[in-house]
């Protein structure tokens, strides 16, 4: 491995120098570069999804969000936590490259059984999603789950080296070759969602091929794959279902959707994709502080959660910037994209969210930080059952209002929990030798 970079030496240590002016000045810096990348991802984001839903029309772009969001549940816990951990493990391991090729390896075995187990669930179901072909699902699955964690595992790599340059260049290079297989997809002769997956199969792949090529040069060489241990499966396992709650709570009424109300859930998945967009300043905010929040987590609990008090202010004016364009820009929606009448609606009744995700992400990555994931699993793992049944009892007679609302609700409610759990754990540990103290006196 080549040896650190000089940003990654000049990196704050503590809370108090990482919002200092020095700190905030290399804060604001790596967020540039975080921005950067997710500007371009927008614009390419955004011309997907205008092109795509156009091309493939309601029934069929809603069919195809259902596969995105069997895939965001599915992926996550596939791969046992692997991007989490290779953070965690970056930042105090100087063997980063056999790092990533366990995490590697371990998602590979994941994804591929999972997905092999998805598609062969759906298919002795066939009433569940019966605008899909199994070969369509299974293509699908294949590009959003083990084409597309492969392409992250790469990207996380370089986040673990602290590169956010290296981190912005990689997420470009993915953005522009997704760009080329759209372009590929609306140019060809043929434009449905089967033609669709395979496209997206095959944008992913050489996305990934080029990312590992592109991180290999700053890590000395491609990963090798190298046998995970059973500890790794193990620990691993809780940050993967973390991260799959999470799906949970977010994609569980794109499949209720298709399934219930085959018009609306192209309009409702266009609404829900618009307001996703809006959270990317947000995601570009604490991606790139990722690597920092472990290293607070190594500190303690009172130092994450000062980290994601502290993130949580620095993030604020973006939030409600982000809020606020969705609901003044929802009305014109149709100037944008056609034959979507109504997602304006939802658009404006979750315009919300990026403020709610805000306080998620700053208190939810200090749980994780410091090591207690358990907690914000169980948390999310709660929100999410309870959006799942909430859709699985409204869905049917109200439609996308209902998803929208029980959502809106479920985000709520865990943000609040997440702030309560890290504050908890936080002034335990300040209390603690206090408590030592006292002991020793009496």
């Amino acid at each position: 491995m080549t040896a650190p970079s000089a940003e990654t030496d000049a990196e704050p240590e503590t809370v108090k120098e990482s919002f200092g002016t020095g700190g905030l000045r290399l804060l604001l810096d790596r967020t540039g570069w975080a921005m950067l990348a997710e500007a371009v991802n927008l614009v390419v984001v955004a011309i997907v999804f205008k092109v795509v839903a156009e091309q493939l029309g309601k029934a069929q772009f809603g069919a195809f969000q259902a596969i995105v969001g069997i895939a965001a549940i599915v992926g996550p816990v596939s791969t046992f936590g692997a991007n989490w951990q290779l953070i965690r493990r970056g930042v105090v391991s100087d063997r980063l490259r056999n790092e990533l090729g366990r995490s590697m390896t371990r998602s590979l075995i994941g994804t591929s059984i999972a997905s092999a187990l998805v598609v062969a669930v759906l298919s002795a179901l066939p009433g569940l999603l019966p605008e899909l072909s199994r070969v369509t699902l299974a293509v699908g699955l294949g590009g959003q789950v083990i084409a597309f964690w492969l392409l992250e595992l790469a990207v996380t790599a370089a986040v673990a080296r602290a590169d956010l340059r290296l981190t912005a260049l990689c997420r470009i290079a993915a953005s522009l070759i997704r760009l080329a297989a759209l372009a590929g997809f609306a140019f060809g002769s043929v434009q449905t969602v089967d033609r669709w997956v395979w496209w997206l199969l095959a944008g992913n792949l050489i996305a990934a091929a080029a990312v590992h090529l592109m991180v290999a040069r700053s890590l000395g060489g491609l990963a090798p794959l190298v046998a995970p241990t059973g500890r790794d499966f193990v620990v691993g396992f809780p940050y993967g279902l973390g991260n799959t709650t999470e799906s949970v709570l977010a994609a569980s009424d794109r499949p209720l959707m298709t399934h219930y109300h085959s018009g609306d859930d192209g309009i409702y998945s266009a609404g829900y994709r618009i307001v996703t967009l809006g959270l990317v300043p947000t995601m570009a905010l604490f991606r790139a502080q990722d690597r920092r929040f472990f290293r607070q987590g190594t500190l303690g609990s009172a130092a994450a959660h000062h980290a994601g008090f502290r993130m949580s202010l620095f993030s604020f004016p973006t939030t409600v910037s982000a809020a606020i364009a969705l609901f003044l820009a929802a009305p014109y929606l149709d100037l944008v994209i056609d034959n979507f009448e109504g997602a304006d609606s939802v658009i404006r009744l979750l315009a919300v969210v990026p403020i709610i995700k805000g306080v998620q992400f700053a208190f939810g990555n200090s749980l994780t930080a410091a090591g207690n994931q358990k907690p914000r699993l169980w948390l999310t793992a709660v929100a999410a059952v309870g959006n799942l049944v909430g859709n699985l009892i409204f869905i049917p007679a109200y439609s996308w209002r209902a998803a929208a609302t029980t959502t809106l609700v479920a985000e709520v409610w865990l943000a609040v929990a997440l702030f309560v759990a890290s504050t908890t754990y936080a002034r335990r540990e300040r209390e603690q030798p206090m408590a030592e103290d006292d002991e020793q006196k009496s």
